[in-house]
């Protein structure tokens, strides 16, 4: 198995971090603070399921400053070379995935949750040893120094055994031992408890054939109280239904003697209500004759308030041309006011316009260019054109100098370079003679183009010039002519001013003239107070018949309607009359055919035969309830009877178990750890002695002693001596501690462990001891172990740790 990338996102101070590693021995190196110690952090978390506060605490002190979420991904090959990527979220909520390389694509396996995701882990790790994998990485695989130095320190024995009994996974049989004192006291109170509870039920079973016979008496007695209830009961459906009868003739007499008592109420009252309405007919007939008398006045007094309401319109009318003719006054004042103004402002317009434009032509004038200056300009670009010219026939001039130079220097032997045999061509006069001639052509030349530069270059500067004054005078020329169009812009727009006045002009004269004319209808209600004050008095003279009439208006029209009423009220109190005969006539009838005394003996008779049935009933309800009481405890006690039986076979199952609990104690439990320990203890402690050699140098054997106690023994003078804890310095703790861990792996079968500060407590030769004893566990030399992991991470700053492998990861 090996690990071979992890990428950290938002990780402690890890904001995007990815690391390869390979096979064997990684190191990584760097200042305090980098986050070294994090990146194993993170693999026990994504690889093994460690819990973020095994490290922090606080979970969000595992996740950068700022961020609320953070992800660990790591890349590992198993044995058969096939690729997994694990990868798990800190924050909430937490995911923690598994995906397996297919085609070069990582595909998420389906797992329902993460004991499946755990179990599938430890079958890829091959650490299926019955512990989570978040024990085994804390315990033994990935264990910060400290931690693991920790329990060697202990002093206490029995604690110290206690802790690697822990970490090599067999203290379960120890605690078993302990756990499991406690169950022969369970099964004997069990006994007890069972015992006890026997006595007791075996008094109440007792019982069980008294309470047969009393359950028997009971159901008889319960039967024959049933028949007398039934027979009771047939007699008091006869009286009901004699009584039904006898009942439906009271409550007939009844409800006659209601009907005439209500037929008499209500003639008493339509007699009340005929008086009531002949006072209301008298009353609308005084008001209809009112009616004819007020009639004239009434129609007069309407007249003159609709003459009243017309010339209130008029004076609205009259108050709107009123305002009317104060807005024209207004509108005929402002019109005035503005030609006035906008006169003045177009002639001092006038005037300015003049002196710009004026002023605007001297400018001009000033402005002017001479023509050889502007021919000048105009050459610019014919002479740019000769320059270039004259440049690119000076650089052929000079290629050519350059190819004779090279074939004088060829051919200075005289031999020609392509057949490399003497050149024909200047058999019969030498090379220097062939080329002196040209070069001297050449640097005539020469000499007269660069005269034609120099000549043309000060043309060029000279056309320039002119060309800039041209553009920057063009320029200037381009502002007056702006400056010119605004103006003669302004001068348009003040000519067109000047056409508004005669039209601000027409449009007083068309104001004054509806001014007149609104004056002239204004005039017209002049006597319009007058006719009002006239009206009014009108309206006063009938405003009593008015008032008379509006009063008796209601009545007069009621007339007819309560003359209807009142014979409608006559008709119907002689109907109510008439069954009132009829009523009084039925009822002689029923009271000669209905006998009260008689109806209160059937009535007495039935309560009686009730009586007697509830008496049954209540009767027969408590013999039911005895029946079904002595029912449930028979069968109660039948129940406990069985439940004797029940206990009695517990008691039995208990015992047996005792027997079993004794025997797995003393002859198993007791032992098992104590033989696990030493077998672990005599193993490791060979594979250990080797490498604490290798890293002391020194003649001493390495042991782990009885409870887990680091013990050196060397010959001093001839005779064995021994030390252990606090006779031993720290350096020689620390070798032990990692020879010790060393051969730990191995014996459980880690394919991977990681070290922090290995080295802390040694000196310089241990460190670099330390060091060649993990090269030679890489290398897998015989004298020290065979090669059993895969990969070793260490955190070091030894110098000692570069030396023994390439990979070397140093964090900034």
């Amino acid at each position: 198995m090996q690990i071979l990338s992890i990428h950290l996102k938002n990780i402690k101070s890890h904001r995007d971090t990815e690391l390869s590693f390979s096979p064997g021995i990684n190191v990584l190196s760097g200042p305090n603070g980098v986050g070294k110690s994090t990146i194993f952090e993170a693999i026990g978390y994504a690889m093994f399921g460690v819990d973020a506060q095994s490290f922090v605490g606080n979970v969000e002190r595992f996740i950068s400053i700022g961020s609320k979420r953070g992800e660990i991904a790591v890349v590992f090959e198993v044995a058969d070379a096939e690729h997994f990527r694990v990868s798990r979220t800190v924050g909430t909520p937490s995911k923690w995935l598994l995906a397996k390389e297919i085609g070069g694509a990582f595909e998420v396996e389906e797992h329902k949750d993460s004991k499946e995701t755990e179990a599938r882990l430890k079958e890829l790790l091959g650490l299926n040893s019955g512990r989570s994998l978040a024990e085994q990485f804390e315990l033994v695989i990935g264990p910060f120094q400290h931690e693991f130095l920790g329990p060697f320190v202990i002093k206490q024995p029995t604690k110290r055994r206690d802790k690697f009994d822990e970490i090599l996974g067999i203290d379960t049989w120890r605690k078993t031992f302990n756990e499991t004192k406690v169950l022969t006291s369970a099964i004997k109170a069990k006994v007890d408890s069972l015992d006890s509870a026997i006595g007791p039920l075996q008094d109440q079973v007792a019982e069980l054939s008294a309470k047969k016979d009393e359950h028997k008496t009971a159901k008889k007695d319960l039967e024959q109280a049933k028949n007398e209830l039934a027979a009771q009961q047939k007699k008091l459906k006869e009286l009901e239904s004699l009584l039904l009868a006898v009942d439906k003739r009271a409550k007939d007499l009844k409800g006659i003697e209601t009907e005439v008592e209500a037929l008499r109420e209500r003639i008493t009252n339509g007699n009340e209500m005929i008086g009531k309405q002949k006072l209301l007919v008298g009353e609308a007939e005084k008001a209809h004759k009112i009616i004819e008398e007020t009639t004239p006045g009434k129609k007069a007094y309407e007249q003159a308030e609709t003459r009243l309401s017309e010339l209130r319109e008029q004076v609205k009318v009259q108050r709107q041309l009123e305002q009317e003719v104060a807005e024209h006054k207004t509108r005929v004042g402002r019109l005035g006011e503005r030609f006035k103004v906008e006169s003045l402002s177009i002639e001092n317009t006038r005037k300015e316009l003049v002196a710009e434009e004026k002023a605007l032509t001297e400018s001009r004038k000033a402005l002017s260019l001479d023509n050889e200056q502007k021919a000048l300009a105009d050459r610019l670009p014919e002479i740019r054109v000769n320059l270039e010219g004259v440049r690119k026939h000076l650089g052929q001039l000079e290629g050519r100098r350059a190819g004779l130079q090279e074939g004088s220097e060829k051919l200075a032997e005289g031999i020609c370079p392509f057949f490399q045999e003497p050149c024909l061509n200047i058999a019969e006069r030498p090379p220097g003679d062939l080329f002196s001639a040209k070069f001297s052509e050449l640097d005539q030349e020469r000499q007269r183009l660069q005269n034609d530069v120099q000549k043309l270059e000060q043309e060029e500067k000279s056309a320039s010039q002119a060309s800039d004054q041209v553009k920057a005078v063009a320029v200037k020329l381009e502002g007056l002519d702006a400056q010119m169009k605004s103006l003669a812009e302004r001068r348009k727009a003040n000519e067109f001013k000047d056409e508004g006045l005669a039209e601000l002009q027409r449009k007083q004269s068309a104001v004054q003239q509806q001014l007149d004319e609104k004056q002239k209808v204004l005039e017209t209600y002049s006597r319009l107070q007058a006719d009002i004050e006239k009206a009014e008095k009108e309206k006063s003279q009938h405003q009593e018949d008015r008032d008379r009439f509006v009063a008796n208006q209601q009545q007069a029209a009621e007339l007819d309607q309560r003359r209807t009423d009142l014979e409608k009220f006559k008709k119907h109190l002689k109907q109510l009359q008439d069954n009132l005969v009829g009523k009084e006539e039925a009822l002689n009838k029923v009271g000669k055919e209905y006998d009260a005394a008689e109806h209160e003996k059937l009535r007495q008779q039935k309560n009686d035969t009730w009586g007697e049935v509830s008496a049954l009933g209540q009767k027969v309800k408590g013999l039911t309830t005895d029946v079904s009481r002595l029912f449930s405890e028979v069968e109660k006690l039948k129940q406990i009877e069985k439940d004797i039986a029940d206990k009695k076979e517990q008691i039995k199952g208990y015992k047996e178990k005792d027997e079993l609990v004794k025997f797995l104690r003393n002859r198993v439990f007791r032992n098992v750890s104590g033989y696990l320990s030493e077998r672990f203890r005599e193993e490791i402690s060979q594979r250990a002695n080797r490498i604490y050699r290798i890293i002391a140098e020194v003649d001493e054997e390495l042991s782990w002693g009885e409870n887990y106690q680091i013990v050196l023994r060397d010959m001093v003078d001839g005779e064995l001596r021994e030390r252990a804890d606090d006779q031993l310095s720290g350096g020689q703790t620390m070798s032990a501690v990692v020879a010790l861990r060393l051969a730990m792996l191995q014996t459980i079968g880690a394919r991977i462990a990681f070290f922090d500060e290995p080295t802390s407590n040694l000196d310089v030769t241990r460190r670099e001891n330390l060091a060649h004893a993990f090269r030679a566990i890489d290398v897998g030399k015989e004298e020290v172990t065979e090669h059993w992991y895969d990969q070793l991470f260490l955190i070091s700053h030894d110098v000692a740790f570069t030396e023994i492998t390439d990979q070397v990861l140093t964090l900034e």
